[in-house]
């Protein structure tokens, strides 16, 4: 089982249908940590906030999400976190929020962004069938417009292509986890300005 020196929390980010959740899950459990899916315990709940604003739906899921990790945080465990986190990739301020929060729970904070083709998402996409894809595939031009799935983050990342199959990309993002871990045991991820970029 690879190790790391230091508590660390993993943001597994990037558009859906790019393997978010298979991939975190692979790293989740090669590290031996607390793998937390946006999709499990929120996906149920969803339907029955049809019609709040969509802004105050996502504030409360992600509100509850970083607790969730924060409560993991406190058994001294690594934790992995798979959720699209659009907002935090793109803005710094809320990027700063979120990695300070997590890191004042004595975490490493590191964001993963995974990415793929916009034909090689909507394939998955339809592939999976699931219903809270729907009204992506109904519209896929619209929607890949406002997803944008291959925007590099403008906050500090690791950038690793999906194209491969969610075992080769999880063994790139614990393959980078690991050097960052052994090579900067003084500084987080979270406040350098460094990407690192990997393709399949």
């Amino acid at each position: 089982m690879p190790e790391l020196r230091h508590q660390t929390v993993v943001i597994v980010a990037g558009a859906p249908g790019v393997g978010k959740s298979t991939v975190a899950s692979g790293v989740a459990h090669a590290l031996g940590a607390t793998p937390i899916d946006i999709d499990a315990p929120f996906e149920p709940i969803v339907p029955l906030l049809a019609g709040r604003p969509r802004e105050l739906v996502r504030t409360a899921i992600y509100e509850s999400l970083v607790a969730i990790a924060e409560a993991s945080l406190s058994t001294g465990s690594h934790v992995v976190v798979s959720a699209p986190f659009t907002t935090e990739q793109r803005d710094s301020l809320a990027w700063d929020r979120l990695s300070t929060r997590l890191s004042s729970g004595g975490g490493r904070v590191v964001l993963v962004w995974l990415y793929a083709p916009p034909e090689s998402v909507l394939e998955r996409l339809a592939a999976r069938g699931a219903s809270r894809d729907s009204e992506k595939l109904a519209d896929p031009a619209s929607w890949l417009r406002e997803a944008e799935p291959e925007a590099s983050p403008t906050v500090p990342h690791i950038a690793v292509d999906a194209t491969r199959t969610p075992e080769h990309t999880a063994e790139q993002v614990l393959r980078e986890l690991i050097e960052r871990d052994r090579v900067a045991p003084t500084h987080s991820l979270s406040s350098s300005s460094e990407a690192c970029s990997f393709s399949a």
